[in-house]
């Protein structure tokens, strides 16, 4: 008399096939939203900080270095009373012909996290291409030169260094650069 096997043991390397393909494709689908989704998706990762000259290499670009003042002469612009005017340059040296581009960075008090954006047009600065908030993508025909970003920024008087300058360049694959200032 022959053995009958069960349904179980009869589909088993059909099973453990589909078992294994179900794990691929949840896997495979996990790393398509990891790998294509947050590198864009405006979510930074990973802080790149400056060595010790002060500068960073990333995105085609030397970003830094990296110089805070808190102003003290505020005529001709408007600032709110009770609050202290900082302002940031950054150097920017496109390393190829294209320059970099980036999101609008952000003053990030270190002991409480309170984030803030760059005022310029608020405070009376007109905007001026050699001087701008955000990195200017070069145009075509043109040749990227060095150029500086000028980022004012209105505190709170309690606000309290030290700070962190954090840019988000676009196509940073999760990266982002984090400075650390004090004025």
């Amino acid at each position: 008399m022959t053995e009958r096997r069960g349904w179980w043991r009869g589909n088993a390397v059909a099973l453990c096939a589909v078992a294994v393909l179900l794990l691929a494709a949840i896997g495979g689908a996990g790393w398509w939203e990891w790998k294509y989704a947050y590198p864009d998706s405006g979510k930074p990762l990973w802080a790149v900080e400056p060595g010790e000259s002060g500068t960073v290499v990333l995105e085609g670009a030397e970003w830094g270095p990296v110089r805070a003042k808190a102003i003290t002469d505020t005529s001709g612009l408007t600032v709110p009373d009770d609050t202290t005017l900082i302002g940031v340059t950054v150097q920017i040296t496109p390393l190829g012909e294209k320059g970099p581009t980036c999101w609008a960075p952000r003053l990030i008090e270190q002991g409480t996290g309170r984030v803030w954006e760059s005022v310029r047009g608020q405070i009376g600065l007109p905007w001026d291409r050699e001087e701008p908030e955000v990195c200017v993508p070069t145009l075509d025909g043109e040749t990227a030169e060095p150029y500086q970003l000028l980022l004012p920024y209105v505190v709170p008087e309690d606000a309290e260094g030290p700070y962190r300058l954090e840019i988000e360049p676009h196509d940073a694959e999760s990266r982002f650069l984090r400075f650390s200032i004090d004025p």
